[in-house]
């Protein structure tokens, strides 16, 4: 098990290149229906192969399962998001939103833990994610209170999918930067502000 701080440096002296498409549209009616999506289509890669991790002792090179790549980590090929809003009167408002993420390579590091009771990682491994796509809807209504002012309730519904990652390590030893994808599993939601 490790102690006390460590610094990780990555350099490359061979470059690197990134190179893709983005398309983003609107399409708008009155101030009643409201649409934007997006696509972005990209590649971000090494000019040569390269790992993450190097073991440089005989005892590290046990746990060495990194497979070298020109993909940069945490970097998706494609994302896609959408939103639509729908004003249905001057009081009550609605919308569904979503969106994409294509799935990448994430460094997770060996852990440590009691087998049968922690999740870990017993090697240095280069994890391929699953692909998410994160689906959200709200809607709010205004209540007159006096004269200008107005109370807007609103309630709703994070990630409707609980499109999540599922394989979280667990335990004191646990590798914690090894997170990716939603931040937040399937939430409800509800609160209201005033309105001057």
């Amino acid at each position: 098990m490790k102690t006390g701080n460590e610094i990780l440096i990555e350099n490359d002296e061979h470059g690197a290149n990134i190179y893709g498409v983005n398309l983003e549209g609107r399409m708008t009616y009155r101030n009643i229906f409201d649409l934007q999506a997006g696509l972005t289509l990209q590649r971000s890669l090494y000019d040569n192969e390269r790992k993450w991790w190097e073991p440089e002792t005989a005892e590290e090179k046990e746990l060495d399962k990194v497979v070298a790549t020109r993909r940069f980590m945490r970097t998706p090929n494609s994302y896609a998001y959408f939103t639509v809003t729908w004003n249905a009167t001057d009081k009550l408002s609605t919308s569904l939103s979503g969106k994409y993420t294509g799935n990448m390579l994430v460094p997770h590091e060996a852990g440590d833990g009691e087998e049968g009771v922690h999740i870990f990682s017993k090697v240095n491994i280069t994890e391929t994610t699953p692909s998410f796509f994160e689906l959200n809807l709200s809607a709010s209504y205004k209540f007159p209170v006096y004269e200008a002012t107005q109370i807007q309730f609103n309630a709703g519904v994070k990630n409707m999918l609980n499109s999540y990652q599922k394989d979280f390590d667990t335990g004191p030893g646990r590798a914690s930067a090894y997170v990716y994808g939603p931040m937040t599993p399937r939430m409800l939601f509800v609160g209201f502000k005033v309105l001057f």
